[in-house]
Formats: structure tokens, sequence, C-alpha cells
């Protein structure tokens, strides 16, 4: 039996998920492998990295003391992440009335709690795994906690062309094993989503054609302060027209899409979801999957290529010669699981997602509410360059 109190620190943070300490115990005892240690103190510490996706109410990391037989101290470290439904989302007012009930109702709120408590695990290629979950715990009508690994990553880890290849091979041979008919998808229930490029449909006719085509193709967005001061820095005098002509190109992408093979693909392959642990620098901890419903082959390059750009952390001059060893590699990696895309349909499947779910919400829509600043219209030069960047990558290929 625990003891009745320990120390906590950063109780806050923690909230509603925090457990009672006979439950930390177990948790720092699963963490360790040790059955014989006791819990003397938690400590909640805040992750600082940005949580706007719908489902995540919180990202907090614990550190557990314990105390072996000895007298020894021992430390447990779990990431905890709450997760919530979209009725608990703040920005659900957002949604205009008559869509919130079926929004809330499909919007699926519990993918990755099935996707580390289900088969995935044993679908994945040697190399790329997903993190030890250690807990799952229900917290009311939809709300649930998950006390996972902490995964320790490389020091100094930087992503250089060959990381890139590496994760995109392994991406390749996660595709390649988890063919539609061959694996399910991750959810168990069938939704609306379980169809060929439903999600991605969804997504688009979400962001894209609702808010940033009809603001790309206007002229009130161009004529802002902070976005003329930008695009005079890019220098770029065809970037609005040639932007503008993609907008009336997105059915005909999404149509073309249909046409592709299909895989269960990560869905949200960006570097922040491919952790590198110090323990393995070669290898992957695959996180934070999303659109689960077959994608086109090459999908996930769009958001392995684009997501350190969009964070700010790669020059946008760097995208072309990374698009080209990525697609290299993912071929590779689907063939090496026999998968027969060719390489046409495989660069196809990544360019018009590039240009779908990346090509149009790369320009920071939501900060022109901010006061203009030098530091945002440094923003805007950066993402108008990284749009170019995608722009030029997609016409090398013969999308309709």
């Amino acid at each position: 039996m625990e003891p009745a109190t320990i120390t906590v620190t950063g109780g806050p943070l923690i909230g509603r998920a925090a457990p009672d300490p006979e439950l930390l115990a177990d948790l720092g005892r699963s963490v360790t492998g040790r059955t014989d240690l006791r819990l003397r103190s938690a400590t909640y510490e805040a992750v600082d990295y940005p949580t706007q996706t719908i489902a995540t109410e919180s990202l907090v990391r614990a550190r557990l003391g314990l105390t072996a037989p000895d007298g020894t101290a021992v430390e447990a470290r779990l990431f905890v992440k709450e997760l919530r439904s979209a009725e608990h989302w703040p920005m659900l007012g957002a949604i205009p009335p008559e869509h919130r009930a079926e929004f809330v109702e499909h919007f699926p709120w519990r993918l990755e709690i099935a996707a580390y408590t289900g088969p995935l695990r044993d679908q994945l290629p040697p190399g790329i795994r997903l993190p030890v979950l250690h807990a799952v715990r229900e917290l009311g009508p939809g709300r649930a906690v998950m006390w996972l690994e902490d995964v320790v990553q490389l020091a100094g880890l930087t992503w250089d062309t060959g990381r890139f290849a590496r994760a995109a091979y392994l991406l390749g041979r996660m595709s390649g094993r988890r063919l539609p008919g061959r694996v399910a998808p991750i959810l168990p229930a069938s939704t609306r989503f379980a169809a060929p490029n439903s999600t991605l449909r969804y997504l688009v006719a979400g962001r894209v054609t609702g808010a940033f085509a009809p603001a790309v193709t206007g002229a009130e967005l161009w004529a802002h302060p902070v976005v003329g001061a930008a695009l005079d820095r890019v220098g770029d005098p065809d970037l609005v027209a040639d932007l503008r002509g993609w907008t009336t190109r997105i059915g005909r992408l999404l149509d073309y899409s249909d046409t592709l093979p299909v895989t269960y693909a990560h869905g949200d392959a960006s570097p922040q979801n491919l952790l590198v642990p110090a323990a393995t620098p070669d290898d992957f901890v695959a996180i934070d999957f999303g659109l689960d419903c077959p994608l086109p082959v090459g999908h996930d390059l769009g958001q392995l290529l684009v997501g350190l750009c969009h964070a700010g952390e790669l020059p946008a001059d760097r995208l072309p010669e990374i698009a080209a060893a990525i697609l290299a590699a993912h071929a590779e990696g689907l063939a090496a699981e026999g998968h027969p895309a060719t390489a046409a349909e495989i660069r196809g499947g990544f360019l018009s997602g590039l240009i779908l779910r990346a090509g149009f919400t790369s320009i920071p829509l939501e900060t022109l509410t901010q006061p203009p600043s030098d530091d945002l219209v440094a923003l805007w030069t950066d993402r108008l360059r990284m749009t170019r960047a995608m722009l030029d990558l997609a016409a090398q290929a013969p999308l309709p």
C-alpha cells in the first residue's frame, strides 16, 4: 500500500488527470520494470509545445520519485497527454451551428488511443515503433488521458538529408505493409471516413475551400500592410497569380488522388511526429497518427517535407533537395514491401497531397489579427518563400 500522501509539485498542471498515489506508483514500476519500488514524490512540468489540435487538451511531463528497499532513489519519467472530444474544444463555436453535432459525432478524438492499443504495433517495420503506453484512464464523457513513454530524443538533433531519407524509407515500408484489405483502419468502428481519401476531402472542404482559397483569390489579404511588406521582401511578382491559379485546380487534384493506389499512411508524418530516440538514433518513434482512411501512395511525404519549414526550423531553399531524396527513399521502401506503385504514382500522390494540405494553408492567416510588427513580416516572408518552393515542386509534375 502506498503512503496516503506524497510530495506533489506542479499539481495544477495535471488537473483532472491526476491519479491516486497507488496508480502513480504502479506507473513508476511499469516504467522502471521494478516491482519493489515505493512512491515518494510526483513532479509535473509543462511541455513547451503548442497544443493547437482539437483533440489535445493538455501535455504534461511527469517525474516520479521512487525508493528501492535499500533506500536508493529511482526516477521514472512519463509523458501525459489528455485527450478530449470536439464537444470540449474551446473553438467549437467557430463551426456553423447546423454542422456542430455532426462534427462532434464524427471527430476521431480517440484515434491515438486506438493506435497505441491495437494491432498497429505489429504492422510496423524494424526501425519505426510506437511509444510505450503505460496506462489509459477515462476522465468522464468525452475525455481520457494517456500515460506514455517519455521518449528522450537525441541531443543536438538535426534533420539532415540522410535522416529525412531514412524516415521516408521507413514510412514507405510501413505504408507498403498496411494495405486496405490486408489491415483494418486504426479505429475499429466504421466511420464516415472509411472510403479512400474521404478524410482528405473533408479536410480540404473545411480549411482550404472554406477559408484559405477565398482569402487567396480575394484582394483584401494581399492589401494587408504586413502581407504587402512580406511580398516586397520576397520579390516574387508572380507568386499571387500562381497561387490563385492552383485554387482552380483543387477539385481536379482531389479527383486525381482518387485514381492513385492507396495505403493506410501515417497521415501526419512531420518530423515533429517522428521522434528520434537517443538510444537508437537511426530509428523513429511515431506519434500523432492522423487521417485514418486509405490515402494515395506518397501522401506522407508532404508533411515530412514541410513540417520543420512550417515551424521556422528549416529554410525553404532546402525543400527541393530534400524532396528529391525522400521521394526516392519512399519508393524504395514501398518496393521493399512488394508494393507495385510506379514512380509516377508515388510522385503524384506526394505532390498533389502537398498542395492540398500545405500549399494554401502555409500562409498564416490566423496572425493577421495581431498588430503589425517586424517579426510578423518576417514570418509571412518565410511562409511565402515556403509557398513558392511548394508551387515550384508541384509544377514539375504532370498534375491535373
